[in-house]
C-alpha cells in the first residue's frame, strides 16, 4: 500500500462504502426491472415480461460491475461508468410515475439511485479513488523499473 499502509486499515475504512454503492446499484437495477414488467412492459405476455427482466439484468450488471472492477484498479475517470449508471437507472424510474405504480416500491426506485449517487459524491467515496489512483501509479513506476532493458541494435 502506499506509505508502508495496511491493506487491512484500508478495507476497514473504505470497504463498507464501496459494497454498499455495489448494493445500491445491484438494487436500483433489481427495482428498475420490476417495475418495467408493471408499467412499460404490462402489456406484454408474462414470458415475453421475463425475457425482457432477464436481458436487462444481463445488461446493467456486467456495466456496474465493470465500472466498479475500473474504480478498483484505479482509473480515474471509471466512476462515470458507474455515475451513468445511476442516472440511467433513475431517467428510466422516475417516468413511471405516470403508469401510479405501487408508491412505496416507487419512491425506493427512485431514492436507490440517488443514494448511489450521493454516496460517490461523499468524501470517503473520493478518498478511496484517490487512494486507488495512487496505488495504480506506484504500481505502474514498479512495473517500469522492472522493466529489462530493451538491447539495442
Amino acid at each position: 500500500m502506499i506509505g508502508g499502509g495496511r491493506m487491512g486499515a484500508f478495507l476497514a475504512r473504505y470497504f463498507p462504502i464501496f459494497m454498499l454503492t455495489v448494493l445500491l446499484g445491484c438494487f436500483s437495477a433489481s427495482i428498475l426491472l420490476s417495475l418495467a414488467g408493471t408499467t412499460y412492459w404490462r402489456g406484454m405476455a408474462p414470458a415475453q415480461r421475463d425475457h425482457y427482466g432477464v436481458l436487462g439484468l444481463l445488461v446493467l450488471i456486467p456495466l456496474l460491475v465493470l465500472g466498479n472492477l475500473l474504480i478498483v484498479r484505479g482509473v480515474s475517470r471509471a466512476v462515470w461508468w458507474v455515475v451513468g449508471y445511476f442516472v440511467f437507472c433513475l431517467a428510466l424510474m422516475v417516468p413511471m410515475i405516470q403508469y401510479h405504480p405501487h408508491q412505496g416500491v416507487y419512491l425506493v426506485g427512485v431514492l436507490l439511485p440517488l443514494l448511489g449517487l450521493l454516496l460517490l459524491n461523499s468524501q470517503r467515496h473520493r478518498q478511496m479513488r484517490e487512494q486507488l489512483w495512487q496505488i495504480r501509479q506506484e504500481r505502474q513506476r514498479l512495473k517500469a523499473a522492472l522493466k529489462p532493458p530493451r538491447k539495442r541494435g
